[in-house]
């Protein structure tokens, strides 16, 4: 039997939790009955060392250029060169990246079969207005499956199109525990140095990671508790955040490591694995902690079918300050969380039933 091609579409490879869950889906599919093929934006990025061996990566080179007419006239060569090689040739064809436009344009070319995956609670970032805007600009109703990372982001998004209802499914992302647990064993650059280790792993962008909220929650608690917050992550609010730790003397207390193609070991050195968000997905870093049996403590109940944080694998507080620091407070003064460890395998398993339930 011949081989079914399918065709994913994304930005780049930088470091990032959607790259990293684009990663883990490409290494769960059985290239024995698949031939994957992925185009990239930009094929750039740290984690393209990363991606399967079997999988074919294009590199469309997307022109960027300033002078508008030069841009939209090489785009326009480079999409009709791409229908001519390429209409209807793929079995199955996803644009993993809900925001990139040629991703979606290239699906919709390369196969009748096609999905976007939904990776943010777009309902928390835009207003109604805005939120229509954004889909109807991808044209949202002509793929044949949309994909959702967590039943909010689904449940929001059916409350405008609850017409999608039927092409609307489920699919939070996949982990590699076997390389996450073989990965943490190296070592850090730098040693824990307090009683008590937060750690946040993300993009440093204000606007929906809200990390001051972390910067004063240490402030707020570091006379009373021996405490310490490790942030690795890049991003373009680095500068302000640097300038807070500096203007409030918590050099000793926070330390800024930057991006890290692993970060695990980081993770494991902690004792808590902080999100402040104001808004997400579904965060990879989850799943991430849950491999190493890290207590999360995160403003977002993303509650679905496998990962039930406040029951079983951490604590869900205020995304309010002064209440956030009562509530760690609390934590810190009467941890007695019973940590109740997720079947990976098993979830991964199921997961990938469903996407191959649409792949054909």
């Amino acid at each position: 039997m011949p081989k079914k091609k399918i065709l994913f579409t994304a930005n780049t490879l930088n470091i990032g939790g959607i790259e990293t869950a684009l990663i883990n889906l490409l290494d769960k599919l059985d290239y024995n009955r698949y031939d994957i093929t992925l185009i990239l934006e930009k094929k750039e990025g740290e984690l393209l060392n990363r991606i399967n061996s079997n999988v074919k990566v294009i590199d469309y080179n997307l022109s960027y250029s300033k002078n508008i007419l030069i841009r939209k006239t090489k785009n326009l060569f480079k999409r009709i060169n791409f229908i001519l090689k390429n209409k209807n040739k793929y079995d199955f064809s996803c644009c993993y990246a809900t925001y990139s436009k040629m991703g979606e344009v290239l699906t919709k070319i390369a196969s009748k079969n096609t999905a976007i995956y939904i990776h943010g609670n777009y309902a928390n970032m835009y207003n109604e207005k805005e939120f229509k805007e954004f889909f109807n600009t991808r044209n949202i109703e002509e793929f044949k499956h949309i994909i959702f990372v967590s039943n909010e982001s689904k449940d929001n998004f059916l409350k405008i199109y609850p017409n999608l209802k039927d092409k609307s499914l489920v699919i939070n992302n996949f982990i590699n525990e076997k390389e996450i647990i073989e990965n943490s064993k190296e070592k850090t650059e730098v040693e824990k140095t307090k009683d008590i280790l937060f750690t946040f792993i993300g993009r440093l962008d204000e606007k929906s990671k809200r990390i001051s909220k972390q910067l004063e929650l240490i402030k707020n608690l570091k006379d009373k508790y021996n405490i310490e917050l490790w942030i690795i992550g890049d991003g373009e609010d680095k500068e302000k955040y640097q300038n807070y730790i500096k203007e409030n003397n918590l050099e000793e207390n926070i330390k800024m490591l930057g991006s890290k193609l692993n970060p695990y070991p980081y993770m494991k050195e902690a004792d808590y694995i902080l999100m402040t968000s104001d808004y997400e997905g579904f965060p990879v870093v989850y799943m991430e902690a849950v491999v190493l049996n890290k207590k999360i403590i995160t403003t977002q109940d993303l509650t679905d079918n496998y990962i039930d944080i406040k029951n079983n694998l951490g604590y869900i507080i205020s995304k309010d300050i002064n209440e956030m620091t009562k509530e760690i407070e609390n934590i810190l003064q009467s941890d007695k969380l019973e940590y109740k460890k997720i079947d990976i395998e098993k979830m991964n398993e199921e997961k990938l039933k469903e996407l191959e339930s649409i792949m054909g």
